[in-house]
């Protein structure tokens, strides 16, 4: 067959050889030789998986036997011993049959009855432990230690004998010594649960206390710290809640301030001794049935009754009332010890800080008194309250602080009124802080610079159109006539008038204003709802002023930054282009403007609380106008006169804590709204400088290029304007003679070109809304602008030897009464002193105007002086 099947490999060979190419031989083969190794892995891991069970099995095989024969071992071991066992019993002990007694048996009876008491004392404990019972299992605990320390007592050698015969008495024992430590644990736990009576945490005090040898300032302080425990846990869940809201800490504090109440409610029923009635505490260690009935299942348990009474003497000696004051003591410093963390920090933050304004801070303090106040929260000691008062008790927590804290002292003031009020002085700090960021100064400064950019021709700038909201382009059927001032139709006559407003300061100096008076609205208003409270005059003493300070230097921060934009300003006199500077310093000088005359809250926040109660009573001063409100200051304006008599006489007032103190505070207001004031008028005026220095300069170039194209000054014949003045003389010889003189009948053009001009550019950025300040110095930087043009041309005709006609000087002398007649008002010495003294009488007034000299007006008489002096009085007469 080998011959036969290695010839037919052969022939496949050779005709495998014949039939392909070597190529596809060689493929043959190489597939073939893998499938080979293939085969050989496959067969090695085959056989090495069996064997590996193979020993495997061998491995347990041996272990099984080794196992076979312990347990084999063992059994012949027991068996051994039990036949030992029933040989003895078979064969009489000599000791016993030579001297068999009742004694002894008795004595044997009452050893097994006691290791049946300790071997029945874990079942025992168990079930009181699963019952709550745990003073009961502390009690079992402590006779199973008197029968155990009974039976090891030395009594010579029978007893050591007897008990060889019960060799699981020491292994029961460690099963019951391991007890104490569960009984003390589960009492503790037992501390730790909420919603018991206070009998269940008397029966969990004493077992503590029996267990671990505890005295009763011990067992206090121990009850004291698991409602500690009580607190601090209420605290970090709230606290670590990452989305709490101001519900979620109310409910906190209502929360920790109810434990704090029925823990000393509770201390008072269980350690406080009032009249004849003995504590709970003390009834439940202290009562006990007699001794006698608690060792039942034990012969003669004389010696164990005798260790119990001795161990309740002891108990009795250790477990002493507490006095009085020790117990007020302990709770006041464990209050305030609670107090302390219920306004600390918890896993970083402060829980208070979840109340976010003054109204929930009210809302909180609301929902604080009402739990105080509350008889639901201490309803569990309302009985014993009624035992120890002997009728009902309407307001039992103010019962139990004088029982148990010996005081009339507030929780309220203890724990919650200085961090209530750390936090109103937050509330306001970030109030103010988000005043400085709303105002954004500095980048409406550049939006005006990069619109005002394109106007850089001076005499395109002057010529703008006036239309775009100015005031003076208000529709004329908006301006109603209002009622009464305190009617139903004085609101148009307000809406008219702020629609006014609006439309001078521009969209943003309005959006400005309203949004520091929005926000300085909201910071009022949440101090007076923190302040609508029975500790509202301690309040108003620390937080008025805080207020008041920190609006000041929030406004302050606000001014330095307007002042350094001008500074700016200034600076870039003559590198930028002059209506980029024209328009900023606008800006700033309306914003300023807005604040010191048209900020209704500002004044009122750093005025006279009094003045406060508008928002205590918004009922009364819904319908008064703002203009009530405009005013440089609470203390010389309208609303604080006559406003503030209303406020104060109406029936119609809100009856509260917060207006009955605000009735009472000084009248006067913070000496820093006066110092905001003179800031703002200083930054205003040097705002409106730049605007007047520019603008007079550009007038007078034009008016200086137009009175020197005036070539009909050096005419002598009287141009179109002049008119003849018949002069009559009368004389006593000859009669009367008549004389006529040609004048001048109205200004040059370009004069009254250059004051229209002058009034349009008042008029294009306020008007009559201006300050009067402001205009005055407009006015007086005009008119010493036209003394000098005029100085400076008549010096240069003099200088060229061109001399003005007669008929030029006349117009002359027309032109710059008629502008000096225009301006007079800026005749800034006069007025400066006037504005001094606002509410001086009209006579001192006049003195004043009398006694004071005016440089531009000597100025004015000067030039007319020189002029007249050219006039030659005898042509007059020709």
């Amino acid at each position: 067959m080998r011959l036969i099947s290695a010839s037919a490999d052969n022939r496949d060979a050779e005709s495998l050889f014949r039939a392909n190419p070597i190529s596809e031989i060689r493929n043959v083969e190489s597939t073939t030789s893998k499938q080979i190794q293939d085969k050989k892995e496959e067969l090695r891991q085959l056989v090495g998986t069996r064997y590996r069970d193979l020993i495997d099995s061998a491995d347990s095989i041996l272990h099984m036997k080794s196992a076979s024969e312990s347990i084999s071992s063992n059994i012949s071991s027991i068996h051994r011993c039990i036949r030992s066992l029933s040989v003895s019993d078979l064969e009489p002990s000599p000791k016993l049959q030579s001297s068999p007694n009742n004694t002894t048996r008795l004595r044997i009876y009452g050893i097994a009855c006691r290791v049946k008491y300790l071997v029945d004392t874990p079942e025992n404990i168990w079930g009181c432990l699963d019952e709550s019972m745990f003073l009961e299992a502390a009690a079992r605990y402590i006779r199973a230690k008197h029968v155990h320390s009974n039976l090891m007592l030395p009594d010579g050698d029978l007893d050591h004998s007897i008990l060889s015969n019960f060799p699981l008495l020491q292994h029961q024992w460690q099963i019951v010594d391991s007890f104490k430590a569960q009984i003390s644990q589960r009492s503790h736990e037992r501390l730790l649960d909420r919603g018991l009576s206070v009998a269940a945490y008397a029966d969990a005090l004493a077992a503590v206390a029996v267990i671990d040898e505890l005295d009763p300032e011990q067992v206090l302080g121990l009850f004291l710290e698991a409602r500690k425990t009580w607190i601090l846990h209420t605290l970090t869940a709230s606290a670590g809640n990452a989305n709490a809201t101001s519900s979620t800490a109310i409910s906190a504090f209502c929360d920790v301030l109810s434990i704090i109440q029925v823990t000393v409610a509770q201390v008072g029923e269980l350690f406080l001794h009032v009249m004849n009635d003995m504590p709970l505490f003390y009834k439940v260690i202290l009562g006990s049935p007699p001794a006698s009935q608690l060792f039942g299942g034990i012969p003669n348990p004389d010696d164990e009754i005798r260790l119990w009474k001795s161990f309740r003497d002891k108990l009795e000696s250790v477990t002493v009332i507490l006095h009085k004051t020790f117990i007020s003591g302990t709770c006041w410093s464990w209050l305030r010890d609670c107090g302390a963390r219920i306004t600390s920090k918890i896993n970083g933050r402060y829980l208070i800080d979840a109340i976010s304004s003054g109204q929930d801070l009210r809302a909180a303090e609301k929902s604080i008194r009402l739990t105080m106040e509350s008889k639901e929260v201490l309803q569990g000691s309302l009985e014993w309250l009624k035992n120890v008062f002997g009728s009902d008790i309407e307001l039992p927590w103010n019962r139990i602080r004088e029982l148990v804290l010996e005081g009339d002292s507030d929780l309220w003031d203890e724990i919650f009124e200085d961090a209530f009020a750390r936090r109103m002085k937050m509330i306001i700090d970030s109030g103010f802080e988000d005043l400085t960021r709303a105002v954004n100064v500095s980048g409406v400064i550049h939006t005006i610079a990069a619109t005002a950019g394109e106007k850089v021709v001076s005499e395109t700038y002057l010529t703008r159109s006036s239309t775009g909201g100015r005031v003076w382009f208000t529709e004329p059927n908006n301006c109603k006539k209002a009622g009464p001032l305190l009617g139903n139709r004085a609101v148009p006559e307000e809406d008219n008038f702020q629609s006014c407003l609006n439309a001078y300061f521009g969209p943003e100096v309005s959006r400005i204003r309203d949004q520091v008076d929005s926000l300085c609205q909201s910071v009022l208003e949440d101090l007076l709802s923190f302040l609508e409270s029975s500790k509202v005059s301690v309040r108003l003493k620390d937080l008025v002023p805080y207020l008041q300070d920190k609006c000041y230097e929030s406004l302050s921060t606000i001014m330095k930054e307007l002042k350094t934009e001008l500074d700016i300003l200034y600076t870039a006199i003559g590198s930028e282009p002059p209506s980029i500077i024209v328009e900023i310093s606008l800006f700033i000088g309306r914003l300023l403007f807005a604040f010191e005359n048209h900020s209704k809250h500002i004044p009122v926040i750093l005025g006279s609380p009094r003045f406060w109660v508008k928002y205590t009573a918004p009922a009364i001063f819904e319908k008064l106008p703002s203009l009530l409100w405009q005013s440089k200051a609470v203390n010389s304006s309208p609303f604080s006169d006559s406003l503030g008599r209303q406020m104060l006489t109406s029936s119609q007032r809100q009856s509260s804590y917060a207006t009955a103190a605000l009735l009472g505070a000084n009248e006067s207001a913070s000496p820093k709204l006066d110092d905001l004031w003179k800031v703002m008028r200083e930054l205003c005026v040097r705002a409106y400088s730049l605007w007047i220095s520019w603008l007079s300069d550009e007038l007078s170039v034009i008016l200086s290029r137009e009175l020197g194209q005036d070539d009909g000054l050096s005419a002598s014949i009287p141009s179109r304007g002049w008119e003849e003045i018949i002069v009559k003389q009368e004389q006593s010889d000859e009669g009367s003679s008549e004389m006529k003189i040609s004048l001048p009948s109205m200004p040059s053009l370009y004069v009254i070109s250059f004051l229209c001009q002058a009034c349009e550019e008042i008029h294009s950025i306020g008007g009559h809304v201006l300050n009067r300040s402001i205009v005055q110095r407009f006015a007086l930087s005009l008119i010493e602008k036209v003394i000098s043009i005029y100085e400076n041309f008549l010096s240069t005709r003099e200088a060229s030897g061109a001399q003005l006609s007669e008929k030029g000087i006349l117009q002359v002398l027309l032109d710059i009464r008629f502008a000096a007649a225009v301006l007079s008002g800026g005749d800034f010495n006069v007025n400066e002193e006037l504005s001094r003294k606002p509410k001086s009488k009209s006579s001192f007034r006049r003195k004043d105007q009398a006694q004071t000299k005016s440089v531009v007006r000597d100025a004015v008489d000067g030039l007319v002086y020189s002029l007249s002096q050219k006039l030659d009085p005898i042509d007059w007469l020709t």
